[in-house]
């Protein structure tokens, strides 16, 4: 999930760390932007998608025939082994999320002159409104990594838009479809209140979803 966790390591080992330079050509961002009102909620329920039982009931819910189009079992009818297919993947490639604050300011009302601005001030309401937004963030890298050398830096316009082989597309597919089975659902029920619900996506794709109340 996010790459950036940290690995328990005393502090005898981290001290003169010698580091090797890994690189992922590929990755997906999914980005949810929320107010900051709903991070309790939020954190409990992703928090809860860290425990093997949580994560058995998201993918129970789910049609089989559907599963089994992402993951393979190893036989047919047998869903105790899909299950935990799924759930040995899930355990490589979701394993955190980071929640990062910003401050901005919206607009409350459609355009309009200054004087009829400061009548929506008077009158209770408001115009421009000052928010604290939370931004949850997931990322996956896609493949196996490459160990760099100190030269790997170097500009070489042969390394950008690489092509992405069909692997990688089928480790997308599973991302992107546990992502929104497991993530995205428990995170839109969590903040239904909200009018409008924005999460973008980057990296193989680039994206914008937003939920709405119609």
């Amino acid at each position: 999930m996010d790459i950036m966790h940290k690995r328990n390591r005393s502090a005898k080992e981290k001290e003169g760390a010698d580091y090797s330079i890994f690189c992922h050509d590929q990755i997906v961002i999914f980005e949810f932007i929320l107010p900051l009102t709903n991070e309790g909620q939020l954190r409990s329920a992703l928090d809860a998608l860290f425990y093997k039982d949580s994560v058995m009931k998201r993918l129970e819910s789910i049609d089989v025939k559907v599963l089994e189009k992402y993951f393979k079992s190893s036989g047919h009818g047998d869903y105790d082994s899909l299950f935990e297919t799924i759930c040995t993947w899930i355990s490589e490639k979701f394993t955190g999320y980071s929640i990062s604050h910003v401050s901005g300011r919206y607009r409350a009302h459609d355009l309009c002159l200054l004087q009829d601005a400061h009548r929506f001030i008077k009158e209770g309401g408001n115009y421009l409104v000052d928010e604290t937004t939370a931004i949850v963030k997931f990322i996956f890298p896609l493949g196996e990594s490459t160990q760099l050398n100190e030269f790997s830096f170097e500009s070489d316009l042969d390394d950008f838009e690489p092509r992405s082989s069909r692997e990688i597309l089928k480790e997308y597919g599973k991302i992107r479809f546990l992502f929104f089975k497991l993530f995205v659902q428990n995170i839109i029920e969590v903040v239904s209140e909200e009018d409008e619900i924005w999460m973008m996506e980057s990296g193989l794709k680039h994206r914008l979803y937003s939920w709405r109340v119609v």
